[in-house]
Parts: C-alpha cells; sequence; structure tokens
C-alpha cells in the first residue's frame, strides 16, 4: 500500500533515511510505554507493518491503525495507548451498573421481566468491562515485562538484544521508537 509522508507513523519515516543519518539504534528489550510492543516477541520493535481502516457512517469518520510485527506477524500495541482505554472502558462500565442499581433502588424494585431503565442499563454494564478485561490480559504481560527486565542489568539486555531474531525483509528489528 502506498501512503504519503504525512500519513507514515514517524517510526517509519526515520527507517526510511540513509544509513549515515540513522541516529544509534535503541534496544528492543529495554521497556518504552510509549512505543509499539509486541507481546508474542516481547519487545519493542520498530519495523513492523502499518496499516489502517477508514470507514465512514452517518458523516462520521473513523481510523483504525494496525501495527503487526514483522518477526512473528502478530498485533502490536502500545501501552501509553490501551491503558486509558482499558481504565475507561472498566469505569464506563462501572458507572452504566451504579446508574442502573440507583434508579433500581429508587423505583424499590428491578423489572427484569419488562425490560425497565434499571435492568437494560445493567445489562449494557456488562460489556464494556469485557472490553477492558481483553486489554487487561496484554497489559498485564507488558506489566510483568517490563518489571522484568527493569531488574536486568545493562550488560543483560544489550545480550538479549544481539540475541534476538531480526525481522524479514531486511528490515532493522533492533531500533524501537523514541
Amino acid at each position: 500500500m502506498s501512503q504519503s509522508k504525512e500519513e507514515l507513523p514517524e517510526s517509519q519515516e526515520v527507517s526510511s533515511e540513509s544509513p549515515e543519518d540513522e541516529e544509534p539504534k535503541a534496544n528492543p528489550f529495554i521497556p518504552n510505554p510509549k512505543a509499539q510492543w509486541c507481546p508474542k516477541c516481547e519487545a519493542h520493535w520498530s519495523d513492523y507493518d502499518y496499516s489502517y481502516y477508514h470507514s465512514v457512517s452517518g458523516g462520521n469518520s473513523t481510523i483504525e491503525d494496525q501495527y503487526n510485527c514483522k518477526v512473528c506477524k502478530a498485533t502490536m500495541f502500545n501501552p501509553a495507548e490501551t491503558l486509558p482505554w482499558m481504565y475507561g472502558t472498566v469505569g464506563f462500565g462501572a458507572f452504566l451498573l451504579a446508574i442502573g442499581l440507583l434508579i433500581g433502588l429508587f423505583k424499590g424494585e428491578f423489572d427484569f421481566k419488562n425490560g425497565g431503565p434499571e435492568a437494560v442499563l445493567i445489562l449494557f454494564a456488562i460489556f464494556p468491562p469485557l472490553i477492558g478485561l481483553m486489554q487487561y490480559t496484554y497489559m498485564r504481560k507488558w506489566f510483568a515485562w517490563s518489571s522484568a527486565q527493569k531488574k536486568k542489568s545493562a550488560e543483560e539486555l544489550e545480550q538479549e538484544a544481539m540475541n534476538a531474531p531480526s525481522a524479514p525483509e531486511g528490515g532493522s528489528a533492533e531500533k524501537a521508537e523514541p
């Protein structure tokens, strides 16, 4: 897919520069919550496949980015962007549950048979936390990996980077986003 320079993420723009202009490569095994992270490889590869999906519905435009690891083809994520969504979805579900419970308590009953507003809110309160729970499984893996990496010495991290597989297509798998 051909993209203009404005549409490319910053890491892809840097990787297209000539080797003489490149900055020193960052170790992909040093935790960086602002960089894309592969949960399968447990590394911040900067050489990834970027794609996006653009949809328009009812005048609303949505763009969804997706980053896939070139080493293992798994979907990558950005921990700094995922964490607020995880908390937000769980918080929204808790808010819906609280409103549903308050309506039911003030009415003196919970009308699940006829689908009263309290029942609808309580039932809809289930779904946002499920999305948050899916995000939590990835974030838990990130937190465990990040904690373990912070306990390692600089030499151990450098050795881990030297023993790591490199990305196919001659890419620079050792470089992480700044």
